[in-house]
């Protein structure tokens, strides 16, 4: 649990290895915002957790009684309800942009980044490997041409906009490194990548996620 400056806590469903449920736990702490974690009713796509959420999908958030999924629609409830360290721009036009990167990465870069996770247990699928790798390269060189970062999406400081690629783009240059097709950094996101290396805050709130990252792919190198 963490303080805020309301003092009001929420849950957030989710797992440690989750894409979304990282986005959505970075968030949280780098806000300051009290939580507690709980796995899924039953496990990620239960029949338990179906009954509760029908799309059994995580991230989900419960708070007073309130109970909301999907990762985007969390971030923008979280910054409705709680004033502490604000992730959303203030000004219309920079906050409808921030919602536009971040919709890039969860329809742009993201599900191409889900299509590698089965080749790091199946070994007899890498054939697929080279094609997803540049599939997944093009987008990430479409969107770095749509931005420029200073060193974060929308500037100086870390917003929404960050949330997603803050997790997605780690992972996919340790997935693609230990598939031995090494991620290629767009010139554009160099900024952004030394940014993310030195952001002590975001490095500690992404720790849980990391250690189950080295668990999932630790047998594979």
């Amino acid at each position: 649990m963490m303080g805020t400056d309301d003092g009001r806590p929420v849950i957030l469903y989710g797992s440690h290895l989750s894409t979304y449920t990282t986005k959505v736990r970075l968030a949280l702490r780098l806000r300051g915002i009290a939580f507690e974690q709980r796995l899924p009713e039953g496990g990620y796509g239960s029949p338990a957790w179906r009954a509760r959420l029908p799309t059994g999908t995580v991230p989900a958030l419960e708070h007073e009684g309130f109970f909301l999924a999907e990762s985007e629609a969390i971030l923008e409830y979280l910054e409705d309800v709680f004033e502490s360290h604000p992730l959303r721009p203030k000004d219309p036009r920079e906050r409808a942009r921030a919602r536009w990167i971040a919709r890039l990465h969860d329809t742009q870069f993201e599900p191409r980044l889900r299509l590698l996770f089965p080749l790091l247990k199946e070994p007899s699928r890498r054939a697929a490997l080279t094609p997803l790798r540049q599939d997944l390269q093009d987008r990430l060189d479409r969107i770095a041409a749509l931005i420029t970062p200073a060193p974060w999406m929308m500037g100086a400081q870390f917003s929404l906009a960050d949330c997603g690629f803050a997790v997605s783009l780690p992972l996919a240059e340790r997935i693609l490194d230990s598939l031995g097709e090494p991620l290629r950094w767009p010139d554009a996101l160099q900024p952004w990548r030394q940014a993310w290396q030195e952001y002590d805050a975001l490095q500690a709130a992404l720790l849980e996620w990391r250690q189950a990252v080295d668990h999932w792919i630790a047998p594979q190198t």
